[in-house]
């Protein structure tokens, strides 16, 4: 399996009605992995995954037709600070939080949207969860 970074795309109200996604991808001739998408008259956003290897090339591909690209911030967990409450969980709209055998959270962050999302942040009593920048390797 390639490895595969998350890009955030925003569309804006003046983009939105054009096929960019389908015509960067017809050009460029590589898949991407549509995660989530929330995109209406107004604008809104597609969060992607893409072979890292591309990356750059991807990026440059969607500015070029004005589209904002962004690189979303994942969780990062303090285990030591964890109270393995529960908050989080009942939050997760894409279920990257579960119940391990001994009660104890665990968290699937190849499941996980990220800055997207980020309700398990706010949700969580001890502040155990975070949201980080990724890597890039100034590929931004």
């Amino acid at each position: 399996m390639k490895e595969m970074d998350r890009i955030l795309l925003r569309f804006s109200e003046e983009n939105v009605e054009e096929p960019i996604t389908s015509q960067v991808i017809l050009e460029l001739g590589i898949p991407m992995r549509i995660v989530t998408a929330t995109i209406n008259s107004l604008g809104g956003d597609i969060l992607v995954e893409v072979p890292k290897v591309h990356l750059k090339k991807i990026v440059q591909a969607f500015k070029a037709k004005g589209v904002v690209v962004k690189f979303p911030k994942l969780i990062e967990v303090n285990y030591d600070k964890c109270i393995d409450c529960g908050a989080c969980y009942a939050l997760c709209p894409v279920n990257a939080i579960s119940f391990k055998e001994d009660h104890s959270i665990d968290f699937d962050e190849a499941i996980c949207i990220g800055s997207p999302c980020g309700l398990c942040v706010d949700a969580c009593p001890a502040r155990a969860i975070t949201l980080v920048e990724q890597h890039r390797n100034n590929q931004k």
